[in-house]
């Protein structure tokens, strides 16, 4: 008999509603009828990352247990390894999970571990030491993530949001400046966000047309209403999930984007609010192998080694969705 497949799960003891210990319980429970187990709990910011680096060196499954920043951690030590990332999410809005299909209940998402592997190969964007994988922002996304409180996000998970989010509502719209692919696109605006997925907070809230994690190109997506009529109408099109019919908002296409405002703004990267200042992401397509839901199997099950990538994946052509920065996708989409 062959000997069992080395995983390691990385837990953030802080996020979730349940207590650390039976999340690590009921990971043992179930993934150690497959795998040989090492639980990690993090203790401090930036560990998870340090972490994931050190385990993706021996182990051919990293699993992320906690929320949304969590699983961004875990992931910039998976990048560039010959391991595979898997999410048992616990936080308060678990995005990547949800824009991935991952199933929100953390048994069901460490069930999945013990069936054939289908990867998805996710694009990420590379910020500093820090990797984006769904969504980042300046602005009024910023300051809802700032101000949403801890104790209501693990009582009210994403609906904890919503009071900070109507509290800046009618902050003035900020001047910002962007290079988009090496084309300056200058606006006022009260948020801008650079998504790789395609909702914030909740999937009811699309943020753009056609976006998803594994297209090779990110989205720049602005919402500048130009006063409280238009934050109104524009409020309406992303509760009716179709705000990129608005005429107040635009969309483009990039694979690198520096951020910038007069005053400086407040920015967000994967829900976590990372200061004021300016914001420089870099898009790697294809780089990040998850475990989703699905059929398709690895080279070696047993061994859970990546598989190849498809042509289709995000690989593809990186233009062919949107176009280029500096051509129609200037346009006001909605007009």
């Amino acid at each position: 008999m062959s000997p069992r497949p080395r995983a390691v799960a990385i837990l953030n003891p802080a996020t979730g509603r349940r207590r650390a210990e039976e999340i690590e319980a009921l990971l043992r429970a179930t993934l150690e009828r497959r795998f040989d187990l090492d639980v990690l709990r993090t203790g401090s910011p930036g560990d998870a990352r340090l972490l994931a680096r050190e385990a993706a060196k021996e182990a051919r499954l990293i699993v992320a247990v906690g929320g949304d920043g969590t699983v961004s951690d875990v992931a910039f030590g998976v990048v560039d390894s010959d391991a595979v990332l898997a999410i048992i999410p616990t936080g308060s809005t678990n995005i990547v999970a949800r824009s991935l299909g991952i199933p929100l209940h953390p048994v069901t998402a460490a069930r999945l571990l013990l069936r054939p592997p289908a990867l998805r190969y996710m694009d990420v964007a590379v910020s500093g030491d820090r990797l984006m994988l769904h969504m980042a922002g300046a602005g009024l996304d910023a300051l809802t993530m700032r101000d949403a409180r801890r104790d209501w996000k693990r009582l009210a998970a994403w609906l904890a949001y919503v009071p900070s989010a109507v509290r800046h509502l009618l902050e003035p719209p900020t001047a910002f400046s962007l290079m988009i692919d090496g084309t300056s696109v200058t606006v006022a605006a009260r948020m801008v966000l650079i998504a790789n997925g395609g909702f914030v907070i909740n999937p009811w809230f699309r943020v753009g047309r056609s976006i998803r994690p594994d297209d090779g190109v990110m989205d720049v997506c602005i919402f500048a209403p130009p006063g409280p009529v238009g934050l109104a109408t524009m409020a309406l099109w992303l509760l009716a999930g179709s705000v990129d019919r608005s005429r107040h908002f635009l969309q483009y296409p990039a694979h690198e984007v520096w951020l910038s405002a007069t005053p400086a703004a407040p920015i967000e990267i994967d829900g976590d609010y990372a200061g004021h200042g300016v914001l420089h992401l870099q898009l790697r397509p294809g780089v990040l192998p998850v475990v989703v839901p699905g059929t398709a199997r690895s080279e070696s099950n047993d061994e859970w080694l990546p598989g190849e990538r498809s042509p289709s994946g995000g690989h593809g052509s990186v233009t062919g969705r949107h176009g280029s920065a500096s051509s129609e996708s200037r346009r006001v989409i909605g007009e």
